[in-house]
């Protein structure tokens, strides 16, 4: 009996890891198909709208984004909006975290981060200037040891946003109407280099008709950039 017993467990502990490594591979079967599905929903989107779709393409912005991932664009999307050159690209990167327990036993976990990058492309070149919103230890420094060098001399724009620029004295570059878009809430964080200007936001591409409006905003940024304002 105990030996019957002990086939019947071990039978059942068999069929139980079966149907969990099928279960596991359903599941990778689905997902793959489900990416595979929403890859070729933006390829259609993008031939019947005239922008053209690329999976895995060399990007020149990849430094510019979280992780830096040279290999980390999914696909991009590319097109004109307002007149100007547009890419729309949905980009990832992974972290491991590596940990040991009280037991000895190392634990290693993986996160994904995907972002949603824009960039558009300007009519002149602008050396490397960036806009981004202050942290907290960005605004604790400013209160103990004042401006720093690339302050633009607006308080309260100061004390919200911080420049980052290749030289003194280019903050200048960012004019006051750009400011104020930026007070206002009108306008994403920004980066620009030669005649590229970029901006990301965690997510991944899901609805198609949001795309203008995920580009519209830098567009006003290339805009007042342009027109020194």
């Amino acid at each position: 009996m105990e030996r019957m017993a002990g086939v019947f467990w071990t039978g059942g502990c068999a069929a139980v890891a079966v149907l969990l490594v099928a279960g596991i591979v359903a599941l990778v079967v689905t997902a793959h198909r489900r990416e595979r599905e929403r890859r070729e929903h933006w390829r259609q989107w993008a031939a019947r709208y005239g922008w053209t779709f690329a999976e895995r393409p060399e990007i020149t912005w990849t430094d510019r984004v979280p992780g830096r991932n040279r290999r980390g664009v999914r696909f991009a999307l590319t097109g004109t909006v307002h007149g100007r050159p547009v890419c729309v690209a949905e980009y990832a990167y992974t972290e491991t975290h590596s940990s040991t327990g009280a037991d000895g036993n190392q634990t290693t976990t993986t996160h994904t981060h995907t972002y949603v990058v824009c960039s558009v492309w300007l009519r002149r070149s602008f050396p490397a200037l960036a806009v981004g919103p202050r942290h907290a230890f960005s605004k604790l420094g400013r209160a103990l040891f004042g401006s720093d060098t690339y302050a633009t001399g607006h308080e309260e724009f100061d004390r919200q946003w911080r420049v980052a620029a290749a030289a003194p004295g280019q903050q200048a570059l960012v004019g006051p109407t750009l400011i104020a878009a930026h007070l206002a809430g009108a306008v994403p964080s920004w980066s620009v280099r030669g005649a590229e200007l970029v901006t990301y936001r965690r997510g991944r591409l899901e609805d198609a008709a949001l795309v203008p409006s995920l580009v519209t905003p830098l567009i006003t940024v290339a805009d007042l950039l342009e027109q020194g304002r």
